[in-house]
């Protein structure tokens, strides 16, 4: 990691900072206006002793509070548990089927972290899971202060780790058992790790390359594309090309090739043409280039990026005004540093409106980029506060009242569901809430962590009356807007997301259904169901309803066997019907036992009457 006494300025070169102060001192007294000082308080916290402790508590309260504490309900998370599970019982490390029956679609580094996080904590559960995408979350940020830092300085850093901590596409990347905080992480360490070295503010050129090859063991090449991509166009604008000849490119390219190419041949060797298609041709050349032959989803328009960006760093799009108007009535220069953080911005913006599958996590490795280039921009209205002081008023008095809505919300929720739990039930349901067992779920997460349900609101009040009564001035605005993000996000760490996974999850329904299924035949109709694969710790194949040798039971989604024929539908009786896994009551999972050819024939419409309910199930 980058130390603060690699930094050396001749006496002809002041530091950046001091460049940045005195260009602003010189912008106002042009205009007869005094420069404000950076406050004592903020330049304390922005220590790096002070800084790094505030860091880690930040990230610990966001990533790691509860993250055990409820079970897997989305298709993303157990479609990587599934594999993290065969690691660890017996599926090999080079290439393990997941569930038994595919061949992953991402290289498995985070698997294996994940894996290795399962045999420290005694098995493959939630926690373990969603580890690495944590721990790499809470590095993640305390890696963009140290190199921001370095760049600029102690006030950008800490802005700038604390907006990109509490933006909504990282809380969320950094709670689930997925693979893109890793890539993140590893990307973010490439990129700075560049700019480090060719600013002379270190010597090193192994950990770029380290990194670079992590990434790719992640996600594949965009791990090393990307960071070459910005790299090379800074160059060209900085016409730095005597560069390329310090970068020690051969041997760099040989960590790069031994330890992600490695991989790669041995997984070829060993998945074949199963893996060729799946990882190469499907995961990289047909996402990027689209057509008939790609069907992967999350394909948008062209601008769906744009919006996903600034939907993902929200609640921080709301200074982009600020900085708008700093940029245009005091704009700073554009030095090399900035420069570069200019490119990688733009660089990943422009490189993911090009394929047709997009998402807005796509655009996280970008983020160090977009909340260092904000931060810079805030650390100018800190001691530039009159330019843009109506619209930071406006903001402060916006945000206190979005926090105060928040925090009351919650109080009154929470006395309703126990005062009036028929109206909170009727309320839910006209807001498209209307899965079985919700209210019971949270009021199971509620009586659980009593403490916090009551505390947290409270602290969310708090927050927004000291914004609506202290002095308006943008650095409060950004530190309590993230200690307001942090309570908010507490809650629904504690007390939302629990009651959502317990009435959600397939946990209890596969629990029965194996313990009905027993050591008999059982198998997917048509489709896996990952969630299923996960909680039933079995290996279990995918089957056709025209099979000749289907097996006794089958595991369907409801919409697939009501789509059979009648006749098809009529072999199997509904024996345990799931609780629906979408909060608007649909998408049900289905138990079938084929039936005895010589019994009499059972109405389909009488599965509805076997439904299976997890309202005496939940794991209070």
């Amino acid at each position: 990691m980058p130390e603060r006494d690699e930094i050396t300025h001749t006496a002809e070169e002041p530091p950046h900072e001091l460049a940045i102060e005195a260009s602003s001192r010189s912008a106002i007294a042009t205009e007869g206006e005094r420069p404000s000082e950076v406050p004592r308080w903020l330049k304390s916290i922005a220590d790096p002793r002070q800084a790094i402790s505030i860091l880690l508590i930040v990230g610990v309260a966001l990533y790691l509070v509860n993250l055990g504490g409820y079970p897997l309900y989305t298709k993303g998370e157990p479609r990587e548990a599934v594999t993290v599970f065969d690691i660890v019982h017996g599926g090999g490390v080079i290439l393990p089927q997941r569930a038994g029956v595919e061949v992953p679609s991402k290289p498995l580094l985070m698997h294996w972290l994940a894996a290795l996080a399962s045999f420290v904590t005694g098995g493959v559960n939630e926690f373990a899971v969603r580890l690495p995408s944590a721990a790499l979350a809470i590095a993640g940020v305390i890696v963009c202060y140290l190199y921001v830092r370095l760049l600029f300085d102690d006030i950008v850093a800490i802005l700038a780790a604390l907006m990109m901590a509490t933006t909504f596409q990282y809380l969320q990347a950094a709670t689930g058992a997925r693979v893109d905080m890793t890539l993140t992480f590893f990307m973010e360490v490439a990129f700075f790790e560049f700019i480090l070295f060719a600013e002379g503010l270190s010597s090193r050129r192994m950990l770029l390359y380290v990194a670079l090859a992590l990434a790719v063991l992640t996600k594949g090449p965009i791990g090393l594309v990307l960071p070459a991509v910005v790299a090379l166009i800074w160059i060209a604008l900085e016409r730095r090309w005597n560069l390329i000849g310090q970068m020690n490119l051969v041997r760099g390219a040989i960590i790069v090739l031994v330890v992600a190419g490695g991989w790669y041949v041995a997984a070829l060797i060993e998945g074949g043409p199963a893996f060729f298609r799946k990882q190469i041709l499907s995961e990289n050349l047909l996402r990027l280039a689209g057509g008939q032959d790609f069907h992967e989803g999350h394909v948008h328009r062209f601008y769906y990026m744009e919006l996903a960006l600034l939907a993902g760093f929200m609640p921080w799009t709301i200074l982009l005004p600020i900085v708008a108007m700093h940029a245009a009535w005091r704009p700073r220069a554009i030095d090399s540093r900035f420069k570069y953080i200019l490119v990688w911005f733009t660089t990943v913006l422009v490189f993911y409106n090009v394929p047709q599958s997009k998402r807005g996590v796509y655009l996280l490795c970008m983020y160090p980029a977009f909340a260092t280039m904000i931060a810079l921009y805030v650390r100018d209205a800190i001691v530039e506060p009159e330019l843009s002081r109506r619209w930071v008023r406006w903001l402060m008095r916006a945000s206190a009242v979005a926090l105060l809505l928040i925090g009351t919300a919650n109080v009154v929720a929470l006395a309703t569901l126990f005062l009036r739990p028929h109206v909170f039930g009727e309320l839910i349901y006209r807001l498209g809430i209307r899965a079985e067992g919700f209210n019971r779920a949270l009021l199971a997460a509620i009586g659980e962590h009593w403490l916090a349900a009551v505390t947290l609101p409270l602290l969310v009040l708090f927050t927004g009356v000291f914004m609506l009564r202290t002095r308006a001035r943008i650095e409060r605005l950004v530190i309590a807007g993230a200690a307001g993000m942090v309570f908010v996000v507490l809650t629904v760490n504690i007390i939302a997301m629990p009651a959502i996974a317990n009435t959600l999850s397939l946990r209890d329904f596969t629990d029965h259904a194996m313990k009905a299924i027993d050591d008999r035949r059982v198998g997917y109709l048509n489709a896996i169901n990952y969630d299923v694969a996960f909680y039933s710790r079995r290996t279990i194949p995918i089957v056709s309803a025209r099979d000749p040798d289907v097996p006794e039971y089958l595991i369907a989604f409801q919409g697939l066997f009501e789509g059979l024929s009648p006749t098809q539908r009529n072999r199997f009786n509904v024996v345990m019907v799931s609780n629906p896994t979408s909060l608007d009551g649909t998408d049900k999972m289905l138990l079938l036992h084929l039936r005895d050819p010589g019994a009499p024939k059972r109405p389909i419409s009488d599965y509805i009457e076997a439904k299976f309910s997890t309202d005496t199930l939940l794991r209070q």
